[in-house]
């Protein structure tokens, strides 16, 4: 049965009960966000079991809440430390869970099925991870502020890491392959001096950072599209504790690009306490010019606009600390931000202006699909701001040059803010602690999902008013060859654990052994506070990370053993698929001979009654073929031959007759003559039969 506080019904799943019941009652005194929610899926981290739980389609979960499963990603080399935040890069490829102590760096498996579902459907699934502690000095020695990837990374594998000395850090984590650190650079002076006041206590330590709206230098005309996409790069908004905000310029994902650091920026109009000397968090919204938001621990924002500083100073007022001879430098900035409004926010429900205000750090998170607004959350819960100047500064910079002036950015319509959720009254005790422990946002329709300290989940839906556009990503970097290298667990205890300020010696009396009971007790006191505040108590919790550890490896133990059973079965079921393949493989094989002998013995037999003929008898095929047309054309002729001599015939009766009716009478001069012809005819055939004759008997016939 779901309520006004879960509409979705997510504290009914098996996630958020197992969720639930694993957290610790004292888990967190700080907010944090250990929940995250992509592509309508919601990833969380277990710190009990060291593991990170999803839930798919998030958005259909209510009315099912008994059949919508969860899968657990478990890292094969889980945190050791403790984790309070998880970040997701804009290809959901790779997770970073980081904390004060370190990074691990998770690779998300592929996705398919039905349901689209982590490896087709398994409840639990091992994750190639790499673990960033003691991946170098900086890491082993300070703590970690800040953690982002770089959205101009065209690989989508780089991340940011801030220190608390003031350093950054670039690595390049390829999927499959180990992260590399590429490169580093400070952004102000690193306490290394004991003489000196820490620059944290002076507020002149980085706090959070946030990349601004990205830049192309296009002074250039003649380069071709690689070198300008290569141009292209993203400041970074560095925010110290003292409230002043340093730019780093320069494209870092390219090996001979350095960055610059420029700061601190001039803020307008001038304030006493440069608007707060307690700052925690800063955003910048992706807006043209950038909008800037800087919050601070009391519960006020501050809302600034980054443009050009054309504004008229004295020379003495726009040094840099280089031009005073300080040891750091820092180059003179070109851009101000020039602050539009402020908005306080209540930190917890209060009933008069005389209650005792409460101040805690905030946390702003950007809305993705939405610019004009973003959140805040809290140990008091969580604050949704509107942000109209947005919208104006859209409308500005679409605006023809005709009306630009009707598009000018106006105040009519100031910020806003509302709560959200409230974990604070007036009536909690100062030691309690109500902090929000996740936030995400569920798209289309937009709900706010956030874990409560107690475990709770509460979601709420939110209007949706505009849609932000996707940011394409810059050019790529060329990997160093330093790799990141793994501090081992004994190693962290020593360190980080079983490293003490105070020690106890070895109490040496020496000569005087008659020392008064009074010096005995001082002496058993101060052994037994040394031991208590320096010993023990690191020993407590060198025995809560060993549990911890225990735990940890039994469960991939036990996730490894069924892994092994898995592949087990699954080995012999290949194995008699390979069997029954090699018997298919013999039976194709000798039916594959059987037809090849029939196919060479009907080879042969067709071989065998085919006519076969030397040139000669072709030679006489052909000559008989030709005297078989001949034969075939005299035929012809011949029938031919036979009708002209059947018409000669009928012809030649026709002459007889009319011969024998016609009488030829001739005269003497012709019959003499016919005479003489016939008698010189008949001596010349005498003289050719003769001659013939003659012929013969020389032939020999």
């Amino acid at each position: 049965m779901t309520s006004c506080t879960d509409p979705l019904g997510l504290n009914e799943t098996k996630l958020f009960k197992d969720l639930k019941s694993c957290l610790p009652k004292d888990f967190s005194k700080d907010t944090r966000n250990i929940l995250e929610i992509r592509d309508d899926i919601l990833y969380v981290w277990n710190p009990e079991k060291s593991c990170i739980l999803t839930l798919l389609n998030v958005s259909a979960v209510r009315g099912k809440h008994g059949s919508a499963t969860f899968q657990s990603l478990m890292p094969i080399d889980p945190p050791i430390f403790e984790v309070t935040d998880l970040t997701i890069n804009e290809t959901v490829t790779q997770l970073a869970l980081w904390g004060h102590l370190g990074i691990v760096v998770v690779e998300l498996p592929k996705r398919w099925g039905k349901d689209a579902k982590f490896q087709g459907g398994k409840d639990v699934i091992s994750c190639l991870s790499y673990n960033f502690d003691g991946c170098c000095s900086q890491l082993a020695t300070t703590e970690i502020r800040k953690v982002r990837w770089h959205p101009g990374s065209l690989t989508d594998s780089h991340l940011v890491v801030l220190t608390a000395d003031n350093v950054f850090q670039l690595y390049e984590c390829e999927l499959g392959d180990k992260p590399e650190l590429v490169r580093s650079w400070k952004v102000g002076p690193s306490n290394s001096s004991m003489r000196i006041p820490s620059f944290a206590a002076l507020g002149e330590a980085a706090v959070d950072f946030d990349f601004a709206t990205p830049a192309a230098d296009h002074n250039d005309n003649d380069m071709d599209a690689t070198d300008a996409w290569r141009q292209i790069e993203w400041p970074i908004l560095v925010l110290r504790g003292n409230g002043d905000v340093l730019l780093v310029r320069g494209n870092v994902l390219i090996d001979d690009n350095k960055p610059v650091v420029f700061g601190s920026l001039s803020m307008y109009p001038p304030a006493f306490d440069n608007y707060g000397t307690d700052s925690c968090s800063i955003l910048c919204l992706q807006t043209t010019p950038p909008l800037v938001v800087i919050a601070s621990c009391l519960g006020k924002i501050y809302h600034a606009v980054l443009l050009t500083d054309n504004t008229e100073e004295e020379e003495e007022e726009k040094k840099t600390w280089s031009q005073y001879g300080s040891t750091y430098s820092l180059h003179t900035p070109d851009e101000a931000l020039f602050v539009f409004e402020s908005i306080e926010m209540e930190l917890g429900l209060f009933y008069a202006d005389k209650d005792k205000k409460y101040s805690c750090p905030i946390h702003l998170h950007a809305d993705r699909e939405n610019r004009s607004r973003y959140f805040c959350s809290h140990n008091a819960g969580i604050h949704l701001v509107n942000v109209p100047m947005v919208g104006q500064l859209d409308d500005y910079v679409d605006a023809s040059e005709n009306s630009v002036d009707l598009h000018l950015p106006k105040f009519m319509k100031e910020s806003s803010a509302q709560y959200l959720v409230s974990t604070r009254t007036k009536y909690t005790s100062k030691d309690e602690t109500t902090p929000i422990l996740g936030f995400g946002l569920l798209q289309e329709p937009c709900v706010l999902i956030a874990l409560l300290h107690t475990g709770v989940v509460v979601n709420k839906s939110i209007v949706d008013h505009c849609y932000i556009s996707k940011i394409e990503a810059t050019a790529p970097v060329t990997s160093p060859s330093k790799k990141v290298t793994k501090e081992p667990f004994d190693t962290h205890v020593k360190k980080l654990l079983l490293n003490r300020e105070a020690s106890q010696p070895l109490t040496m009396l020496g000569l005087r052994q008659n020392m008064s009971p009074r010096e005995y007790l001082e002496l058993l006191y101060r052994a037994t506070s040394i031991f208590r505040k320096q010993h023990f108590v690191h020993h407590d919790k060198v025995r809560e990370e060993f549990a911890k550890k225990v735990r940890t490896l039994k469960a991939l133990k036990i996730h490894q053993l069924k892994e092994l059973e898995y592949l087990s079965e699954e080995k012999m079921c290949l194995q008699k698929k390979a069997e029954n393949l090699a018997e298919k493989y013999e039976d194709i094989k000798d039916k594959q001979e059987e037809l090849a002998k029939r196919a060479e013995e009907v080879l042969r037999l067709v071989r065998f009654k085919e006519p076969n003929m030397n040139p000669m008898e072709r030679a006489e095929g052909e000559k008989l073929k030709q005297m078989s047309d001949k034969v075939k054309d005299m035929r012809v002729r011949i029938e031919q031959l036979k009708k002209k001599k059947t018409t000669f015939l009928e012809s030649l009766n026709q002459t007889n007759v009319t011969d024998e009716n016609t009488q030829i009478v001739l005269k003497p001069e012709q019959v003499e003559f016919f005479k003489e012809s016939l008698a010189q005819m008949g001596k010349d055939v005498a003289e050719l039969i003769t001659r013939a004759k003659n012929l013969q008997d020389q032939v020999g016939l």
